[in-house]
């Protein structure tokens, strides 16, 4: 079938995000247990749910807006990439459009030509021929929001989506798109997903040292998925040498509740005080149905999976952080203790140090990777920054206004 613009848009959109994406196209097979935004956490490895000081606080740990005690707008992006530049994506479009419109227009010359750009793209980033897939993908992570005193508004999404590419298969390696007569072929799944949250949060100081923050939220799903495939010999063996669908995005919102707490016991040592946290995020189960669609002007030549369904259920996360004369923290977390959503559990360790009131050094370690960061606090105005070894693997900058 002829494959249509939304199918490069698609591409396009993956080219943003992506995380644990299988054969099934569908957002249960989607990593949804996303790490909170920032620069700052970035730095220090993504351990701050103790150490955040402003309005993301509603996306880490609402606990910690009872210590903010200012008016803070933090605007931050933080995102990631897997096996692949942005260049790649772009380049792996133009050779899909024009693989699909010259089989479309019978130019058999300019098809071949596409094909082996496709072929060529998938087996540099890793597909064996006639073996297993090579997976490209990243993730994107905004957030925005406001603190006054106590209370806290923010705006944060998790965008993840990812591409799977097949070559020289004998049988279909589980697309849903059916074998190809011709051996010389090529397969793509993929599939993007974005959680994104509004959420208005309060915190309470207790006696003892207990902090305790909850976050009502309304979280919005949006999903949208293709697959395609094409055999490569010229003239074609095939009689339908190109298929796929692509399906319409879904969207859907829902509410939930985040609950934390911070709890710093009264007898601290001279110079060092310690911190314990935790929070526990979709305290409230949502359940997304997300029914599939396909393009009226683009109809499904195959037959069309079970719908895009599935549940954010609860995660929990908890650390401990300690501070030495006001000027080094040192955190550690581990996040999603339940393994839910997709995820795993994940450690999370870090240390920030200021050299003196303007400038800061981060360190951590990100899960699986270390990562660096630096701040800037011009009073008013502070400038993070944080990146990965490889920056296009974990990369975030961020803005943040305190009055």
């Amino acid at each position: 079938m002829r494959v249509g613009v939304r199918f490069c848009c698609a591409v396009l959109l993956l080219g943003a995000g992506t995380v644990g994406f299988g054969q099934q196209v569908g957002p249960k097979a989607l990593d949804r247990s996303f790490q909170r935004p920032g620069a700052r956490a970035l730095g220090m490895g993504g351990a701050y749910l103790l150490a955040t000081d402003d309005a993301t606080a509603v996306a880490w740990n609402p606990a910690a807006l009872a210590n903010i005690k200012r008016f803070t707008i933090p605007i931050e992006v933080a995102g990631r990439a897997k096996n692949f530049r942005v260049q790649d994506v772009r380049d792996l479009v133009d050779d899909l459009e024009k693989l699909r419109d010259s089989i479309a227009n019978d130019d058999i010359a300019g098809a071949k030509s596409a094909y082996d750009e496709v072929q060529g793209f998938l087996q540099r980033h890793g597909a064996a021929p006639g073996g297993g897939p090579t997976t490209i993908g990243g993730s994107l992570a905004p957030v925005a929001g406001l603190s006054l005193g106590s209370f806290g508004l923010t705006f944060s999404s998790g965008i993840v989506g990812q591409i799977q590419g097949w070559t020289n298969q004998p049988a279909d390696p589980g697309t849903g798109i059916g074998a190809f007569a011709d051996a010389n072929n090529i397969y793509s799944v993929g599939g993007a997903i974005a959680v994104s949250s509004v959420g208005i949060a309060h915190a309470r100081l207790y006696p003892a040292g207990l902090t305790l923050g909850a976050s009502v939220r309304l979280v919005r799903a949006d999903f949208a998925a293709f697959r395609v495939g094409a055999a490569g010999t010229v003239p074609p063996v095939d009689p339908n040498p190109i298929r796929g669908t692509v399906f319409d995005e879904v969207d859907r919102t829902r509410f939930t509740l985040d609950v934390g707490a911070l709890w710093e016991p009264p007898v601290q040592l001279p110079m060092v005080k310690v911190r314990y946290g935790a929070v526990v995020r979709n305290l409230l189960p949502v359940r997304f149905n997300l029914p599939v669609v396909a393009p009226t002007n683009d109809p499904a030549a195959l037959p069309l999976p079970a719908d895009f369904n599935f549940r954010l259920n609860p995660e929990i996360d908890a650390g401990v952080m300690a501070t030495w004369r006001e000027r080094t923290i040192g955190v550690l977390e581990l996040h999603n203790l339940t393994s839910s959503n997709g995820g795993d559990m994940s450690i999370h360790a870090g240390v920030e140090h200021w050299l003196g009131k303007v400038f800061a050094v981060r360190a951590g370690y990100d899960d699986d990777r270390p990562v660096v960061g630096i701040g800037i606090n011009l009073g008013v105005l502070r400038i993070d920054a944080a990146s990965g070894f490889k920056p296009r693997e974990r990369l975030a900058v961020g803005i943040s206004l305190r009055f």
